[in-house]
């Protein structure tokens, strides 16, 4: 029987992949686990790195790899992966970071089988530098790792609530790599996520519905940040990245019943005001109007950035010059 199933997507990180490989089938654990090594048609030696591992790893039949014919992205192979699943538990880990605790999965799963109330275990990590992901010859920008260097540097929570994952701004405290989850609390796979371009955040609240989330102080991962991350990709000048997010937490909402509509409403609105500075917006009168009018419902009566809305987005430019030329006429104009 398979107790925990660790789910690890792949792609481009041949760099970093053995290491984070290895540092899961290296547990010391009293249970089975497994690694579903998801490969989203990686054109690198991706292949070839797992070929090895498997030909030299004493551990190697806990590894249960794919490679997909194309490239699904993201949220597609996720999904394929994550309905692969066996376990009573998964844990999650990009292959660009790594377990720095051989018994990490052991401990996630003794609080959990203690702690039937609880739909997710994380624990703290550090967090590593690489200076240029794109360079092959790419160095640490810090030879050694540091205590400022921790995801999270407070020590006194430990547990959380659904409630602690919204709010007006996006909230993140939990590496990937330090997730453990009570399948039960998460499956089935909505198809809705499918869409979604972030996984975790949707995942995390998914679950947390379910259940109480419990915090490990101790540091068992490395989060590594660098060029080639995925939480560096994110475009927020683009309108398709924003909608994406609009659309995430409207589905989340809808998900959670409703019980934390006020939070995500303002966190809603927040994308529909950075839509007004996309890319695809700019010197769009009339484009901005629904979104800017979006802003104005979802934040009334108490109304951020209500004096910039209104001057820069709500006012018609024409407004805006007849407005300058008559200070001007009159010899108020101030020039910046």
């Amino acid at each position: 029987m398979i107790k925990v199933s660790v789910v690890m997507l792949t792609y481009r990180h041949e760099k970093f992949l053995q290491q984070s490989v290895e540092a899961v089938l290296n547990q010391q654990t009293d249970f089975e686990f497994e690694l579903i090594l998801a490969n989203d048609n990686s054109p690198d030696n991706t292949d070839a790195i797992v070929k090895k591992i498997k030909q030299n790893h004493p551990q190697a039949q806990r590894l249960r790899y794919y490679r997909n014919s194309t490239n699904l992205g993201v949220m597609p192979n996720s999904r394929k992966a994550l309905e692969m699943v066996r376990g009573e538990y998964f844990a999650t880990c990009e292959s660009d970071d790594y377990w720095s605790d051989p018994s990490k999965l052991q401990k996630q799963v003794e609080f959990l089988d203690a702690h039937p109330d609880y739909s997710i275990c994380f624990h703290n990590a550090r967090i590593e530098y690489f200076e240029d992901f794109g360079s092959k010859d790419s160095d640490f920008l810090r030879s050694e790792l540091h205590e400022d260097d921790l995801l999270n540097p407070w020590k006194e929570q430990k547990t959380f609530g659904v409630e602690d994952l919204i709010g007006e701004d996006e909230i993140w405290f939990m590496a990937t790599a330090s997730l453990m989850i009570r399948s039960s609390a998460f499956f089935p796979f909505p198809d809705w996520l499918e869409k979604s371009k972030s996984g975790d955040i949707p995942i995390l609240i998914l679950s947390a519905k379910n259940g109480k989330i419990g915090y490990l102080p101790e540091v068992m991962a490395v989060y590594r940040k660098h060029a080639g991350g995925a939480s560096l990709t994110d475009n927020k000048k683009d309108e398709k990245f924003l909608r994406n997010r609009i659309f995430m937490y409207k589905e989340l909402n809808k998900a959670t019943g409703f019980r934390f509509k006020k939070s995500f409403e303002r966190n809603i609105a927040r994308y529909y005001f950075m839509l007004l500075g996309a890319s695809q917006y700019e010197n769009h009168y009339f484009k901005k109007l629904g979104p800017a009018l979006k802003y104005l419902q979802l934040t009334f009566p108490q109304i951020p950035h209500k004096k910039e809305l209104i001057r820069d987005h709500l006012l018609p430019p024409f407004l805006i010059r007849l407005y300058a030329g008559f200070k001007k006429a009159l010899g108020l104009w101030k020039e910046d």
